[in-house]
């Protein structure tokens, strides 16, 4: 049987072996580039998988995720896509991905993941993946 986690809003569960099984698939792409990533329920800030967890990142970027929805709607801007990347020092990226209830981020060490496979091919499965877990 599958774990479930629940949703803090009541809605539909997460199937969190959908998202265990999402982090080994980005391991395998990103190899020894991913440096971490959590997946995590956005209202609450529990992170249901990851690699490396970093707790305090989940909470800084929930906040600023937050912050730059509000500042773009109050913009009248376009609402935040997909993602958003951060470009670190010490040749890090910082990719946030917004799967609606949910947010992942991932902390990539540019000198060893090619970008071109990060933005081409991690991004659009773990988009992919994660609508399905949250789909079951």
């Amino acid at each position: 049987m599958r774990a479930r986690a629940p949703r803090s809003d009541g809605s539909t569960m997460i199937d969190t072996k959908v998202l265990e099984a999402a982090v080994h698939d980005l391991r395998s792409i990103l190899r020894d580039g991913l440096l971490a990533t959590d997946i995590w329920e956005r209202s609450a800030g529990l992170s249901l998988a990851g690699f490396n967890q970093q707790p305090v990142a989940v909470a800084l970027f929930t906040r600023i995720t937050e912050e730059l929805d509000s500042s773009l709607r109050d913009s009248n801007f376009p609402p935040l896509g997909r993602y958003y990347l951060l470009d670190m020092a010490g040749n890090h990226t910082v990719v946030v991905l917004n799967h609606g209830t949910l947010l992942q981020g991932m902390l990539v060490d540019n000198k060893r993941a090619n970008l071109g496979i990060l933005i081409s091919v991690a991004i659009p499965r773990m988009i992919e993946t994660i609508a399905h877990a949250s789909a079951r």
